[in-house]
């Protein structure tokens, strides 16, 4: 009796703390930097240049704007940015406005306290991946779903599950626990 109560509590206890997997989506792309302290965002705020934001590329911005772009979902969206090649350096940002001239769907204009945190200023244009800090509830476009890499959690003995994320281009999907 003493060994089956002490195994059923131990289910009990071990049903409680099971590990939820999520597939981090991570966009790459091109960082350049831009002075926010120009003038309004198309987010509608003024920032300064050593606020830690972003513009994110006309052509991606424009699939969630809707007819007033101050009201854009993905305004105020934080997002943790690498330099490519240096990818234990990271900076996070929140998307305040729209990069025109970005030609790539995932590049970031960086504010210069941004950019500064990530390289040099002088090499103007470094390769860039960046994901989002917290998990997207936007149901259409690229970002759909899309979030960060879920750390072990207690989700109340439902099992393991684990989100498949699709792979487009310039984008590529991490498990991580």
């Amino acid at each position: 009796m003493f060994s089956r109560t002490s195994t059923l509590l131990s289910l009990s206890a071990l049903s409680l703390f099971t590990i939820t997997s999520q597939a981090a989506t991570v966009f790459n792309g091109e960082g350049t930097f831009y002075n926010p302290s120009v003038g309004y965002g198309s987010c509608g705020n003024q920032n300064s240049d050593s606020d830690l934001v972003a513009a994110l590329a006309q052509s991606t911005m424009r699939l969630y704007n809707p007819s007033n772009p101050n009201n854009n979902p993905l305004c105020g969206h934080k997002v943790k940015v690498w330099e490519t090649s240096k990818p234990s350096n990271t900076v996070t940002v929140a998307l305040m406005d729209t990069c025109p001239g970005c030609h790539g769907d995932y590049d970031l204009d960086l504010s210069p306290a941004a950019f500064n945190k990530l390289d040099n200023p002088d090499v103007g244009r470094i390769k860039i991946s960046w994901e989002f800090v917290e998990p997207v509830t936007l149901k259409t476009g690229p970002f759909a779903g899309a979030g960060p890499a879920a750390a072990p959690a207690k989700n109340g003995g439902e099992g393991c599950q684990q989100e498949i994320m699709a792979q487009s281009e310039g984008t590529e999907t991490r498990d991580e626990l």
